[in-house]
């Protein structure tokens, strides 16, 4: 399934580019995610916990940038990952590009995300699958806001401030509100 998500941020691609393509940085502020390696420069290996739906999930894997255009400012990352109670495994195509706006930088990705095993029933419903990686998405892109924003101040510490803590419920709370304002948007275009 295919997955489009964007956000703003207010620096500049240059800037924002720096903050993206540091892994270590910005992988506190990615919802249910953990680093547990830095195999180099390119590669990494980590764990994440996502709800879809009643189930929780949890993947150890690895990611790594396949594709990195500094000067253009995007990329593509490849990630895998087994599902910790052999439910089935995971393996996303992830592409991001930034693009300048008036104020600062669009940053859009695409996923093309494949579920397989047991684990793929789960994500039958494209719509809570993307529901869920909104809700993901939203909670990164303020994180990482308050990073950047904190960065900026000369006051602030020389460390970004590590993402808040969520539950699995919350996102999926989130991810249901999303879909519940999709559904009712689309039933008032109609009327």
């Amino acid at each position: 399934m295919r997955l489009e998500n964007s956000f703003d941020v207010p620096v500049s691609p240059a800037e924002a580019w720096d903050i993206l393509t540091d892994v270590e940085r910005v992988a506190p502020c990615v919802p249910g995610a953990q680093l547990t390696e830095v195999v180099d420069a390119r590669n990494y290996a980590g764990r994440m916990q996502v709800k879809l739906g009643p189930v929780s999930l949890a993947f150890e894997g690895k990611a790594g940038f396949v594709e990195r255009d500094d000067r253009a400012h995007t990329a593509r990352l490849s990630a895998s990952g087994r599902e910790t109670r052999n439910r089935g495994s995971a393996n996303a195509d992830v592409r991001f590009a930034l693009q300048p706006n008036a104020g600062g930088t669009t940053v859009r990705i695409a996923t093309d995300l494949q579920l397989s095993g047991p684990v793929a029933q789960y994500g039958r419903s494209q719509g809570i699958v993307a529901g869920v990686a909104e809700e993901m998405t939203a909670r990164f892109a303020q994180c990482l806001r308050q990073n950047i924003l904190a960065a900026a101040k000369p006051e602030a510490a020389a460390t970004p401030q590590a993402a808040e803590a969520v539950s699995a419920l919350s996102i999926g709370f989130g991810a249901l509100m999303r879909i519940v304002r999709r559904f009712f948007a689309r039933l008032a275009g109609r009327t």
